[in-house]
């Protein structure tokens, strides 16, 4: 049913397309519609016993906060002659709110100035300047740019596993693959998220450089040109160590 007069917000529209995508596949996998309605109302109430994400207000983009993070450790301006970030005045024409202005109206300059400050993602230095403290956004879950990012990840999921589903053709395929084992020792768990983290930076870094490259490369040549929005989801998962163990008594 459309609302008239209702703006949805991002994470609201995300959010709106991963259920309608789930629900979608769970039809297709044979469910009616009663049981889909017993389902939603489970977790209705799941969801109401459980501590609530955001607070109501429009989130920040957690994208936007890394590539103000990211301009700052690569963008010469900002660069000390060693390469490491410089400490930023918070006004000025090369300052932090400046920067952050590259990425935000100036209307939310200040929010995004508490939410980097609130999430420990910059600190002040003994001159009263200001320096990242990591090169990407790490947020708190309890914040409504952790609800934006978990739906539009949701929501992107499953976009790109029904285009791959339904593709005529391997050219309109895209990256989707998994893997999976079942029996890890639990006592390779700590090395598994160091071995994760290592190359997750490393794909997303490669794969942000060629972005923004030809972002900036379109940006330069200063005529209307259609865009669209594309980038990539990574994470990881371990599931708590149990053991697991068959009526015989041996461990599964």
């Amino acid at each position: 049913m459309k609302r008239k007069n209702q703006e949805l917000t991002e994470s609201n529209r995300f959010l709106r397309q991963a259920l309608v995508g789930l629900l979608g596949l769970k039809l297709r996998s044979g469910a009616t519609f009663d049981e889909l309605r017993l389902l939603v109302g489970d977790c209705l109430e799941l969801a109401d016993a459980e501590t609530r994400f955001g607070n109501g207000q429009q989130g920040l983009d957690i994208h936007r906060l890394g590539s103000v993070l990211r301009t700052w450790h690569r963008e010469t301006r900002y660069l000390s002659n060693d390469g490491l970030p410089l400490p930023l005045p918070l006004t000025g024409r090369v300052g932090l709110r400046s920067l952050i202005n590259k990425y935000y109206p100036k209307s939310k300059v200040d929010a995004v100035f508490s939410t980097l400050k609130r999430a420990g993602l910059i600190k002040k230095d003994a001159r009263n300047n200001w320096l990242p403290t990591e090169g990407h956004a790490r947020i708190s879950a309890n914040s409504q740019e952790a609800l934006d990012h978990v739906s539009e990840g949701v929501s992107r999921f499953l976009q790109t596993v029904l285009n791959n589903v339904n593709s005529r053709s391997k050219a309109g395929l895209l990256f989707e693959q998994s893997c999976k084992v079942r029996h890890l020792p639990a006592s390779n768990a700590p090395a598994f998220r160091v071995f994760v983290r290592q190359q997750a930076i490393a794909f997303l870094t490669a794969v942000d450089d060629w972005l923004e490259a030809r972002v900036e490369k379109a940006t330069e040549k200063h005529r209307k040109t259609k865009t669209c929005a594309a980038g990539v989801f990574t994470f990881a998962y371990i599931d708590p160590v149990e053991n697991k163990r068959t009526a015989r008594g041996e461990r599964i």
